[in-house]
């Protein structure tokens, strides 16, 4: 063989390989899961399903699930295209769903830094003696977002006050004013500050920052870049750092440095983003022991201020085991809504023994002992103490703007008060519960920035329905219904548009304001007076203070008078369910006309249909069931749904263990 041939030869093995790892299978070979239909007995139709592939050697493995006739099948590769042997068992009778075994992954996103294995407070596997899963479940937040930008490109930036802050250091990104000239005496962006283009010494009330370990400790441990393959990972790793200097001294020194804070961010919104910076979030680590706050209020106002233009604070509480409630703390005794105040957490999960608390003053807990982070001269060490505590929770905001849909950031720019505190309370609410915490911090937890991610990513505003339909004879009138449910761990305030406005369409309300977890039952009226014969149509827009918005299709059908069975009118439906809550057995008792066929179904808190619960298609004029409750029902909110001839009733239930 000549060496041409042979080079060939290699390629072509070469190009081979390199094809088939290119299209490696992202399910198990030779196996599928099919889903038959009721049409006959699971068995019978398993036997049929073998014989009509005998040639692969089909054959079941086991059952995924009895009562829904799920099944996990195996087949000999290789004979045929696996697409088009799912394909055929697809087309096959009594098959209703059948799909290749995907494989499937956990969730969270491991950086490949240095001593990530060493920051239990973002991944913790019980190192170094820890508790497993004591951490603030970072690696599952990040895969959703790493932080960095919201959607509508802005740079995220995290504020950090303390001694100092060296900004050399290669594993963090810190803030640049790019409308300063650092060095040349000018004051170039006209914000009241001469030369700060690195930031704000307020020790000196110049742009000159120096270095010192706490400062660049805790910025690191807020936002050091992650998986750049060296240190460590912070929380929002993509956000950059704003370095203001003034943590300690006088209090003047305090009142400067967030004033700097505050420019900034005010400048930012007056300019669109032009000049300034987006700094979404603040950190103390810092403060003075037993501090009262009536003492201090000018401080205390700048939480305040700083929440209106849309900055959460973060406060590290005392070091030391006082309840802050009775002596007091400056800054964690403020009782801004603006912003959180932070204890201290271990790697097992327990209060620090030498860290403040306080049930109705200190929000909630955060890892804060033998936190590992950066520190001056491009080094690496660990620190404790709720200095390091509060830093978490100020990254976890930033994170969570980098996780925000536009409708929400779009709320937000129009009302920062608002949705600030929105945000502060799905920190608190996202925490994990901790029993060393409970009757000491206001959430009686730890933060879990994946758990308040939750909130920000998912709808927290449902209706049971899309459409609503209405068949009414000339000049009549008469009202249906449908039901907003809130999800969310806060009241929601909403509103209903109709945009056209049309005569013939109108709501019982045009605002309300949703409880936590609660639901509304709002009432549209049809009317179909002086309307022509035919059919019309028009939306409802429901939307929220989140920017969450959904339209509901209003649909009415004018008939002539022969066309309405006589003396029935529109139909009524009616429904009663015991007992409620409900637990073993659910009763259902629907009413309606005779001669009218009645379905009752379940649906989940979001209106999705969970499960049919009786058709009786020869109904008189009673319906009554008593419904055995299965055991794949987790305890929750439902509604019971009863439908027939075009109208629905719907009632709230509780189901309890």
């Amino acid at each position: 063989m000549n060496c041409r041939k042979l080079f060939m030869m290699f390629l072509a093995i070469g190009m081979s390989a390199s094809f088939l790892f290119a299209q490696e299978k992202k399910y198990v070979p030779g196996e599928l899961i099919v889903q038959f239909d009721h049409s006959n007995p699971q068995q019978v139709l398993m036997d049929k399903l073998v014989r009509d592939f005998s040639d692969i050697q089909l054959q079941p493995v086991k059952i995924l699930s009895k009562r829904l006739n799920i099944w996990l099948v195996s087949y000999q590769e290789g004979s045929r295209k696996d697409t088009r042997i799912l394909a055929a068992v697809r087309n096959s009778t009594g098959i209703s769903n059948a799909q290749f075994n995907h494989y499937v992954s956990l969730r969270e996103t491991i950086p490949d830094d240095d001593y990530f294995e060493d920051q239990w407070a973002l991944y913790n596997t019980g190192q170094s003696g820890g508790v497993e899963d004591a951490d603030i479940d970072a690696t599952d937040a990040w895969d959703i977002t790493t932080g960095g930008l919201t959607v509508n490109g802005d740079t995220i930036v995290i504020a950090i006050i303390d001694d100092g802050f060296y900004l050399a250091h290669e594993d963090v990104r810190f803030w640049k004013n790019r409308n300063e000239i650092p060095g040349n005496g000018i004051d170039d962006d006209n914000n009241g500050y001469i030369d700060d283009y690195d930031g704000w010494n307020a020790y000196t009330s110049s742009g000159n920052i120096y270095a010192q370990d706490h400062g660049t400790h805790v910025s690191g441990i807020a936002g050091a870049i992650g998986n750049n393959g060296l240190g460590v990972s912070g929380v929002g790793w993509g956000a950059q750092i704003l370095p203001v200097q003034g943590s300690s001294q006088v209090e003047s020194t305090v009142v400067e440095a967030y004033g700097y804070v505050y420019e900034l961010r005010a400048t930012y919104n007056e300019t669109a983003g032009a000049q300034g910076a987006f700094v979404v979030a603040t950190n103390a680590s810092f403060g003075v022991n037993q501090g009262q706050p009536e003492n201090f209020p000018v401080w205390g106002s700048m939480y305040d201020s700083l929440g209106t233009i849309g900055v959460i604070s973060a406060g590290a509480t005392a070091n030391a085991s006082w309840d802050i409630d009775e002596v007091g703390d400056i800054p964690t005794a403020f009782p801004s809504d603006f912003l959180i105040s932070v204890t201290n957490t271990t790697r097992k999960d327990e209060k620090n023994a030498s860290a403040g608390y306080g049930e109705v003053t200190i929000d909630l807990g955060a890892p804060g002992t033998t936190v590992m982070s950066t520190r001056n001269g491009n080094a690496y060490g660990m620190k404790s103490g709720t200095s390091m505590a509060s830093p978490h929770v100020a990254g976890a905001v930033g994170l969570l703007f980098a996780s925000a849909r536009a409708g929400f950031l779009a709320a937000y720019h129009e009302d920062y008060a608002t949705l600030g505190v929105i945000l502060k309370e799905y920190i608190l609410e996202g925490v994990d519960t901790l029993s060393d915490l409970q009757g000491k911090t206001v959430s009686g937890g730890r933060l879990n920035v994946f758990h308040s991610m939750q909130f920000m990513i998912n709808d927290a505003f449902f209706l049971s329905e899309d459409t609503l339909g209405m068949t009414l004879n000339p000049d009549s009138s008469d009202s249906s219904f449908f039901i907003v449910a809130n999800t969310n761990p806060v009241n929601l305030a909403y509103e209903l548009i109709i945009p056209e406005n049309p005569m013939w369409l109108s709501t019982g309300i045009q605002q309300d304001t949703l409880i936590s977890m609660g639901t509304d039952t709002v009432w549209v009226r049809f009317d179909a007076t002086g309307l022509g014969v035919g059919n019309y149509s028009a939306d409802i827009l429901v939307s929220n203070i989140l920017g969450e918005e959904h339209i509901l299709v209003c649909r009415l059908r004018v008939v002539p008078l022969a066309l309405t069975p006589e003396g029935h009118g529109v139909e009524k439906m009616h429904l009663s369910v015991y007992p409620n809550p409900f637990s073993g057995i659910l009763h259902v008792e629907a009413a309606s006309h005779a001669g009218n066929q009645v379905r009752v179904d379940l649906l989940d808190i979001q209106g999705r249909h969970l499960t049919k619960i009786s058709v009786n298609p020869t109904l008189s004029t009673d319906h009554s069931i008593s419904w055995q409750v299965p055991e794949w029902l987790v305890p929750g909110i439902y509604f019971v749904s009863v439908s027939g001839n075009g109208k629905a009733a719907y009632r709230k239930v509780v189901h309890v263990p």
